[in-house]
């Protein structure tokens, strides 16, 4: 499976799911150490998954991937289900701890953020 980490510093878990531009994208696969194949930065003019909240046709390049993220909103899980893609929210900091806790089953999972809290006028 592809796995997608919010990762604003490529070095630690960071950051809010829906306005992340930077990701560490691993190879995870039951029984192997997950292997990380690349450090991700949207190219310039690709939206963010934030910028796509009322659009569900855009592809973005995270689609179909299992992301972890730090903070996400209480919707955000449902809008990328539709996506194709499994969202954790985690307390976990350590990118590579986390992908290889999330195949064990034992990643550290945080509720989501209560209401869409960024200010900019969409719900």
């Amino acid at each position: 499976m592809k796995v997608a980490v919010v990762s604003e510093d490529f070095r630690t878990l960071t950051g809010k799911a829906g306005k992340a531009r930077r990701f560490l994208l691993f190879k995870a696969e039951s029984g192997r150490r997950p292997e990380l194949e690349a450090y991700y930065e949207l190219p310039e003019g690709c939206p963010t998954y934030h910028e796509l909240h009322e659009d569900d046709q855009t592809a973005h390049p995270i689609d179909g991937m299992v992301l972890i993220a730090n903070e996400a909103g209480e919707g955000f899980r449902e809008r990328l289900a539709g996506r194709r893609t499994k969202v954790h929210i985690t307390s976990e900091r350590d990118p590579h701890t986390a992908v290889a806790l999330l195949l064990e089953g034992k990643l550290p999972e945080k509720a989501p953020n209560a209401g869409h809290e960024c200010h900019c006028g969409q719900t």
